[in-house]
């Protein structure tokens, strides 16, 4: 309880002038306690509550990957068992309270904190840029007069080749697999009669329907060749090369400009509008082999995005502690209502995960025993650098065209 006695030594030191202050450094101890008394809505700085710049989101694809993703999964469904990943845990408050930590103008001071952090010492170049994930998602099931939910879950990598010569891979279904979510789950498959083959639940607007789960040996990893050309990544509607991707700005304003323009020319399509679309497009740039400037200014563009707030503490899918951001709930087909989350290392700028936070279940849902806070979606980086080495194939990989 010592701790939180009125100092008035350290209320004089930390009124001084950031300028003046030598302890005053990016990835400091007194920095750390700054952001985090931010994201904890304790005070707020004079200086800092100038309007943030525009900030967006990270979903951009590799070439050849979204034609993959369309495809059937297939994987081994046991006989029970559950599954602990799929529920989000926080220091803060649930994904539905609000409060004086929850001011957006804190996740945007927050992020501007994240960018300044954001480790610009790493390697630049190399031959390949590698990024290795694992993902999932949940899904809600109708079989036989039963509904139920599915975990399921994989490891891929992503290997950019940038020199001429080179190659672009993509494997995917790394230790892959589906089953039920819970035990509850697995009685309600089994009531169904073991299904081989299952269907997610309409969700009306298409989404994941029609796509089909199947049980079996379990599905090799499949190889995708991701480069078209030179052409190594989807940014918007565009296939780009990396000389495309090292010409991005670091200013946060002329980026915002970019994704505008290709927000534009993508027609503007996508289903929950601008705010998500850039908030995809920016944090998918940060995955993406582009210099280290232009990752701060993606934190920055995702920073002013209408209506950002900071979560505080959490933990993201594999366990490791963060802190997250996250954008105003809207409508999940398929789900009820969920929101998108960003949760990045705070000490190094690090992006952690990606995810989709269920806010409020629908009916199917609630019947599946979804709960507001499940991660019904994520993909969380475990590695990401430069390296002059291709990735190691799998031994009788799938390949696809």
């Amino acid at each position: 309880m010592a701790r939180k006695r009125h100092d008035v030594m350290k209320t004089l030191a930390d009124a001084r002038p950031p300028e003046l202050d030598p302890d005053h450094l990016a990835g400091s101890a007194r920095a750390r306690r700054d952001l985090e008394t931010i994201l904890a809505g304790r005070a707020e700085a004079p200086e800092l509550r100038r309007s943030p710049r525009m900030f967006t989101w990270r979903w951009a694809l590799p070439v050849a990957a979204t034609a993959a993703a369309a495809g059937v999964l297939v994987a081994t469904l046991p006989q029970g068992g559950s599954d602990a990943e799929g529920s989000r845990t926080s220091a803060g408050p649930g994904p539905t309270t609000d409060g004086a930590r929850h001011i957006p103008a804190n996740g945007r001071l927050a992020l501007q904190h994240v960018a300044d952090r954001l480790d610009r010492t790493a390697a630049d170049e190399g031959t390949y840029w590698q990024v290795a994930t694992r993902s999932g998602w949940i899904g809600v099931v109708d079989a036989s007069g039963e509904t139920f939910a599915v975990s399921s879950s994989e490891k891929q990598q992503r290997s950019f080749g940038v020199r001429p010569g080179t190659e672009s891979l993509n494997v995917m279904g790394l230790d892959a697999t589906t089953k039920p979510r819970s035990e509850r789950d697995a009685a309600r498959w089994r009531a169904a009669g073991s299904p081989k083959d299952l269907t997610l639940a309409d969700t009306g607007q298409g989404g994941r329907l029609g796509l089909r789960i199947e049980t079996g040996a379990g599905k090799r990893p499949t190889v995708d060749r991701i480069n078209s050309g030179d052409r190594i990544a989807a940014l918007g509607a565009r296939n780009v090369t990396y000389e495309d991707l090292r010409k991005l700005p670091g200013d946060s304003a002329k980026l915002k400009e970019v994704l505008a323009d290709l927000y534009r020319e993508d027609g503007g399509s996508e289903v929950r509008g601008r705010t998500e679309w850039m908030w995809r497009q920016a944090a998918g740039l940060i995955g993406l082999p582009v210099k280290a400037e232009v990752r701060a200014a993606a934190y920055r563009v995702i920073a002013g995005l209408p209506g950002i707030r900071a979560l505080g503490e959490v933990t993201d899918p594999l366990g490791r502690e963060g802190v997250g951001f996250a954008l105003p709930a809207s409508d999940r087909p398929g789900y009820g209502t969920g929101r998108s989350e960003l949760i990045v290392d705070p000490s190094t700028g690090a992006l952690l995960s990606e995810q989709e936070v269920l806010t409020e279940p629908d009916a199917k849902a609630v019947e599946a025993g979804l709960t507001s806070g499940t991660v019904v979606n994520y993909t969380a980086t475990v590695r990401s650098e430069w390296t002059d080495r291709q990735l190691k194939i799998p031994e009788a990989p799938e390949t696809s065209e």
